[in-house]
């Protein structure tokens, strides 16, 4: 029977969980690199568990420069300078369901941010000013552009969806991040990801040069596994699936 040990990154969201435990990783890096040096501001759809939480924080660990992350990865050879830039990470999956919700996060956050550069707490009624705020200090403070990544971005927005609520909602995201065409020449990079386009949501209006990346073939598969990465990468542990089920490849492959 065939058997594997190899560790599997099944639930992690952490890049440096998957390369500290040793855990099977699909080399996306030439094309995250590839994508950095391309575009500055950039959106992503992709439907849950699709890996767009992993990605995210790849690409935070190489814009942190911590570059004993990627040995042996397709981005050490590509990249040589791993400057390493200061990270606005925004998890929106856990900023509630409800415009109070949402303001609390923010508001949460930009205090954890302000703390961090010696910047005074101006209060929930100032997030778009305290996020600008945020951005030109960090960038003074480390000599480097920003880097802002927004995994989930329209979570609050779907959890509101048909209520008043909603418009209160997407009034707190004109007001925060529209900011970031504000600030674009202390920004580096920035990446939202979702699940949905909200076409009417002006953060895409107002950000104007926001590439949607999500059906450009050369990104087709910078998330999730596609077949022939199975065949290249987890053989193993399909032949092992199939061995325990009395399966053979191709009925395993079918399942």
């Amino acid at each position: 029977m065939a058997t594997t040990a190899r560790r599997l990154p099944v639930g992690l969201q952490s890049f440096e969980k998957v390369r500290q435990a040793n855990c099977v990783y699909v080399d996306k890096t030439a094309q995250i690199w590839q994508l950095t040096q391309k575009y500055q501001y950039c959106y992503l759809s992709r439907p849950r568990r699709f890996g767009k939480s992993l990605l995210v924080d790849t690409l935070r660990c190489y814009f942190e420069g911590k570059r004993e992350l990627f040995d042996g990865l397709a981005i050490a050879e590509q990249e040589t300078e791993w400057r390493k830039h200061p990270v606005l990470h925004f998890d929106m999956t856990v900023a509630g369901v409800s415009s109070t919700s949402l303001r609390k996060h923010l508001n949460y956050v930009f205090n954890e941010w302000e703390d961090d550069y010696g910047l005074p707490h101006l209060g929930i009624d100032a997030l778009g000013s305290r996020f600008l705020a945020i951005i030109k200090k960090a960038a003074e403070a480390s000599g480097e552009q920003v880097v802002v990544l927004i995994d989930e971005y329209e979570s609050p927005l779907l959890q509101t969806w048909g209520t008043d609520d909603h418009e209160v909602c997407k009034g707190i995201y004109r007001e925060v991040f529209s900011v970031l065409k504000t600030a674009d020449r202390f920004e580096r990079f920035v990446f939202l990801t979702g699940i949905a386009k909200f076409t009417q949501l002006s953060i895409f209006s107002v950000l104007n040069n926001l590439v949607n990346i999500s059906f450009l073939p050369q990104y087709a598969d910078i998330c999730g596994i596609t077949t022939e990465e199975i065949h290249r990468h987890l053989m193993p542990e399909v032949e092992a699936l199939g061995e325990q089920n009395g399966w053979t490849v191709e009925q395993t492959f079918a399942a």
